[in-house]
């Protein structure tokens, strides 16, 4: 605590120590005053740096979206880029399930969001569409991580055909079952692209198993 102290006071700083703190505590942990004890600080001294609370959840998104994994726009298939990129969304939702709640109420606007942008541009996808392909795809990644976090309808307990359901949820492979819907986004888009109906990228393989996708 003594070396945090003495080490000079960033945004960079804070923001990090925030998730740190998230990621240990929770959400409903977060405060000003705990945070600046977290960084060995007054709560006073961070406002020089994050103006308010809500500077501070809107950096600890930037933080985040900084871990994503963007295949560049000018190599590979694009259908494989798309399922790469998001994927990572979901890898980071999982990293950070507290703090990735936040992206619920935060839009994406930042270079790694317009990164994916242009993947789907370069696929061949006119400017309007690519917008309503990329607002497609980050809103069902999103949903998803943010169900797969708080819990999926049909899988809490006491729900209707509870018992029917309990045998077959308990073999769910999250992976397949992400990819099930990301590859229906991508099909339709493939074929916007190509309404004769080439076959694009192949999708991923459940590591499973065909019986649980």
């Amino acid at each position: 605590m003594g070396e945090v102290g003495r080490r000079p006071l960033s945004r960079r700083r804070i923001l990090e120590a925030a998730v740190e703190l998230v990621d240990r505590e929770g959400l409903g942990a977060l405060s000003m005053r705990k945070l600046g004890r977290e960084l060995g600080v007054e709560a006073m001294s961070l406002y020089n740096h994050v103006p308010n609370k809500e500077a501070l959840l809107g950096g600890m998104v930037e933080v985040l979206i900084e871990g994503l994994e963007i295949p560049a726009a000018t190599s590979g298939g694009w259908e494989g880029k798309v399922r790469e990129a998001f994927r990572s969304y979901l890898k980071l939702a999982r990293a950070h399930p507290e703090v990735f709640q936040l992206f619920a109420t935060r839009p994406l606007g930042t270079g790694e969001a317009l990164r994916i942008f242009e993947v789907l541009r370069g696929a061949g996808l006119e400017l309007v569409p690519a917008l309503q392909a990329f607002r497609a795809l980050s809103s069902y990644t999103v949903g998803y991580a943010l169900a797969e976090i708080r819990g999926f309808p049909l899988e809490l307990e006491g729900g209707p055909r509870a018992l029917e359901l309990a045998p077959p949820l308990k073999e769910v492979d999250r992976d397949a079952q992400f990819d099930f819907g990301l590859d229906l986004i991508i099909s339709g888009l493939r074929q916007k692209l190509d309404p004769d109906g080439a076959q694009g990228d192949p999708p991923r393989r459940s590591r499973r198993g065909p019986e649980h996708q």
